[in-house]
């Protein structure tokens, strides 16, 4: 344990904060400043902690998103750079990135967990509101293990007392007790609240959701809370190596009918894209599925005039995308292009954005994105049409996040390496969960090069809708 905790305050302190990756624990630590007895209890301690926390936070995002995105209908994996089994949704044990997706989350708690019991209560300038902080990080990634793993262990345990792998519902509610106990130290903190409304909408549990809801809008109608990334000095933002910086490769291609939001995150030199893991969105989306549970569509249409008029607000990023080659020609890549969410759907045109444009710059929501209309909120009169359109409007806002698997209800296992170490691991365990009604296909389409049109194959957002009863996915139905 104690070598572990030195490690943690190489990767947290800020003169060393590219040596994580190449740091080895069970070398001596020569350098006397570094050592455990001369770092907790220093005056500032905890800050440094928190800086750490956040280079963890985006290592997590730089495995989360790359195995999330492809595993869902979002985008479809071309080259073979990055996961081929998790675009067919063969999401096995004894694939590494699991492991490491794994490995990564805990390392977050942990961190996270050293941070609350050792650095801050020592750290004569160590407040409440840092205190709250370190709990938020450890409740997200008890989070995260809810929401992606079929069961994880939440505690770090010797090999002679193993932990027991906690069931999703179980890692959530843990989440919740952390961020519980941060907002009691910083009740006036949005994301906090946000944190909250999040899991208990994983949960089902539309009143407090509500009111989670609720309270982070009116602290600040529009917060966001990013992962920030460093290209000099490292992490850099790794999805944005797959969406922009290989250029022609097109190593993950958006489902046409997102192609507007594409790529989200790109780089200019050693600036490197953030990634938005709260927003206020959220809360008008919770607000909205809440009241279409209760069948009140004239009172979901309210949040969602709300959300629109909030996304109409957010930033655009603005850059030479003519790279892009859109899998030469095999893919839509001008705005010439109409796309149908299924057969039965009709088509729409302005999903589909010009790539080759002589050098001019193409426009993409740097925040949250939309195809939805004033005009199409304003005409909603039935509950699940309704549904619908809050579906895909997650699905939009949300891009390139890694929220849209876990709206999918999907699964990933527990990893190999974990089984092998903890005999509480069982054969149930290290079997992925996929709902019966998702398609192995979720990112299909046709596309019709003389008509300019692109069908896509499944309408996901329709068959959420349809399956709405199912457990797994539409937590208020």
């Amino acid at each position: 344990m104690k070598l572990y905790i030195k490690s943690i305050l190489i990767c947290a302190s800020v003169l060393f904060i590219n040596a994580c990756d190449d740091f080895d624990p069970k070398k001596d630590i020569e350098n006397p400043n570094l050592l455990l007895d001369n770092v907790i209890g220093s005056p500032g301690s905890t800050a440094s902690w928190i800086v750490g926390q956040e280079r963890e936070m985006a290592i997590v995002y730089n495995q989360l998103l790359e195995l999330t995105e492809i595993g869902s209908d979002n985008y479809e994996n071309i080259q073979t750079f990055y996961n081929q089994q998790f675009d067919g949704l063969n999401i096995l044990f004894q694939d590494q990135d699991v492991n490491t997706l794994a490995f990564r989350i805990a390392d977050l708690r942990t961190s996270g967990n050293v941070g609350l019991q050792l650095v801050q209560p020592e750290d004569p300038d160590g407040d409440d509101s840092q205190r709250a902080e370190l709990l938020f990080f450890v409740g997200w990634a008890k989070l995260l293990g809810g929401e992606l793993f079929v069961a994880l262990p939440d505690t770090e345990l010797p090999d002679s007392d193993p932990a027991t792998p906690k069931t999703p519902t179980e890692n959530v509610n843990a989440a919740v007790a952390d961020f519980l106990a941060a907002e009691a130290l910083n009740p006036t903190h949005a994301g906090y609240k946000l944190a909250l409304a999040r899991a208990y909408h994983y949960l089902g549990d539309q009143t407090n959701a509500v009111t989670k809801a609720n309270e982070a809008l009116a602290i600040d109608a529009t917060f966001t809370r990013t992962v920030e990334f460093d290209g000099a000095n490292q992490p850099d933002n790794d999805f944005a190596d797959a969406l922009f910086e290989r250029g022609n490769f097109d190593d993950l291609q958006p489902l046409p009918r997102l192609d507007f939001l594409d790529p989200k995150y790109f780089v200019e030199g050693d600036d490197e894209s953030p990634i938005y893991i709260q927003k206020a969105e959220e809360a008008y989306l919770i607000l909205a599925e809440a009241e279409l549970a209760n069948n009140d569509v004239v009172a979901a249409r309210g949040h969602l005039t709300n959300l629109l008029a909030l996304v109409n607000t957010r930033a655009m990023n603005e850059f030479d995308d003519s790279v892009e080659g859109r899998s030469g020609g095999t893919r839509p890549a001008t705005a010439v292009v109409t796309v149908a969410a299924s057969a039965s759907d009709p088509f729409r045109a302005g999903l589909v954005i010009d790539r080759q444009l002589g050098g001019a710059d193409v426009t993409v929501p740097a925040i949250s994105g939309t195809s939805i209309v004033q005009t199409d909120i304003d005409a909603l009169t039935d509950q699940l049409v309704a549904l619908e359109m809050v579906y895909l409007m997650r699905q939009e806002i949300f891009i390139a996040e890694g929220r849209r698997f876990v709206d999918l209800g999907i699964k990933i296992p527990i990893s190999e390496n974990e089984q092998l170490l903890n005999p509480s691991v069982t054969a149930t365990h290290i079997l992925s969960s996929i709902p019966s009604f998702i398609p192995t296909d979720m990112d299909a389409f046709s596309f019709d090069t003389g008509a300019n049109q692109v069908t896509i194959t499944h309408n996901m957002n329709a068959v959420l809708v349809t399956n709405r009863a199912d457990a797994s996915v539409v937590p208020f139905f």
